[in-house]
């Protein structure tokens, strides 16, 4: 059984901030409620990120285990932002059908050739990191 730990949820909290922030500015910088660009970057960015952080951070460093949950569950988990795409989807596919279908295939195919794309980076790294 996890016992919960409260450096733990303070990580969590300060990560999810930072990202939520993060994810913030860029939909205003990106124009996001007009055309989803803020909204598809974020979450091909967050969807590389969190494989970067699992599959490389996590496994080849020796973080600690409140830094990885701020990084992941914090911080990419409030980066980006699955709900406010579908959302935005059901917004426009009533105006626009083809672009509001190709901005939800982008996030999706997008999002798992960013996920393999970060996790080949991780394996990568922790080759060169063995090589040392």
């Amino acid at each position: 059984m996890y016992r919960i730990k409260y450096p733990d949820i303070a990580a969590v909290f300060i990560g999810g901030c930072c990202g939520g922030a993060a994810r913030y500015g860029i939909g205003i910088w990106l124009n996001d409620s007009k055309t989803l660009l803020g909204t598809t970057a974020v979450n091909l960015v967050g969807s590389f990120l969190l494989a970067l952080i699992t599959y490389g951070l996590a496994e080849y460093f020796d973080l600690p285990n409140w830094l990885i949950l701020a990084l992941g569950t914090g911080f990419v988990g409030a980066f980006t932002t699955f709900s406010t795409l579908v959302l935005n989807l059901v917004k426009h596919v009533g105006q626009q059908p083809v672009y509001a279908l190709s901005i939800f295939l982008l996030n999706l195919i997008g999002g798992l050739l960013m996920a393999l794309l970060g996790y080949l980076v991780a394996e990568w790294f922790g080759r060169r990191r063995q090589a040392w």
